[in-house]
């Protein structure tokens, strides 16, 4: 009854997005627009509310943050290693596909199935991995792709770049924003910060259903053996390994590590479609994989749902 008192919410609005698209009420432009005020200005102003006056210990979250993105560069690892061994796939594919394999939606689907799981509690260790996710993920996965002919002053270059786009962006800036609003104990006007408040609560189901209308563009109708494996190894090796860390490797609290791990079970990551198209490589794989994934984990975070209680 938890299970479905949590997944039920989650499922009916991504299915409804999805048939909003699908039977023409909205076309794909609205979706295109709808997605970018989600990202651009809902989620932004509940990372900021969320982080500003929330209270957490710093050692605890550089222990999570360890537990997480030790596990995270393992997986990405293993997908290099299985994509040249078992794919035969070129230097940037095996990128594209270890990208998929590591990096979970913990922003479209995360934010609302933590949130409906944990509460508000669980939100704030989630929105500390989204702040760093993309620029782990890019920088390592910008070695991979290009490691044949690579140099320090190209790595060093890609990686301020990649830091220039994520202070541009209005995820990151809202995160650093809030943390420094809460560092600071910068006080904030009651009214304003209540307009801000009263923005956010639309992101949850703002997201859910951004994520039933991209779903509609996804079609299984190649690349299934990778993407099988990329599935495998996203939503069930990469949560397994992440709970072993959390609870046996580091000490992390109870409820940073539930929200650690349920993280870790989402499907694959959009961001793992848009490095596909940074090398123009694995669109199909990253793509069957995304909607496979997005497909059985319903039945791996019902499990995950299960264990952590």
């Amino acid at each position: 009854m938890l299970i479905l008192s949590v997944l039920f919410p989650v499922l009916a609005i991504a299915l409804l997005g999805y048939g909003s698209l699908t039977l023409g009420w909205l076309n794909r432009k609205d979706a295109d627009t709808l997605a970018r005020f989600t990202f651009s200005i809902l989620i932004p102003a509940l990372l900021f509310v969320s982080t500003a006056r929330s209270e957490f210990d710093l050692a605890n979250a550089l222990d999570f943050l360890a537990a997480y993105y030790v596990v995270v560069l393992a997986i990405f690892a293993l997908g290099l290693l299985v994509a040249a061994r078992l794919f035969a796939f070129v230097a940037e594919k095996q990128a594209v596909f270890a990208m998929g394999c590591a990096y979970s939606n913990t922003t479209i689907v995360g934010i609302p199935v933590v949130s409906q799981a944990l509460g508000e509690e669980g939100l704030l260790p989630l929105f500390l991995l989204i702040s760093i996710q993309n620029l782990v993920m890019f920088t390592v996965g910008t070695i991979a792709a290009e490691r044949q002919h690579l140099s320090s002053g190209t790595v060093s270059h890609a990686v301020v770049g990649l830091l220039k786009q994520l202070l541009k962006s209005p995820i990151t800036a809202s995160l650093m924003l809030g943390l420094l609003v809460n560092a600071a104990g910068i006080p904030i006007w009651d009214p304003l910060f209540n307009s801000i408040d009263l923005l956010s609560r639309a992101a949850v189901p703002a997201s859910l259903f951004v994520l039933g209308m991209s779903l509609q563009q996804y079609r299984l109708r190649q690349a299934v053996a990778p993407a099988l494996a990329m599935t495998l190894i996203n939503i069930v090796l990469l949560p397994v390994l992440v709970w072993l860390s959390m609870f046996y490797l580091f000490e992390v609290d109870p409820m940073w590590a539930r929200a650690g791990i349920l993280a870790s079970a989402m499907p694959v990551g959009v961001s793992a479609y848009v490095f596909a198209n940074r090398y123009d490589t694995g669109h199909g794989t990253v793509a069957a994989g995304s909607l496979l994934s997005a497909l059985c984990s319903v039945v791996s975070l019902s499990l995950v749902l299960v264990l952590i209680g």
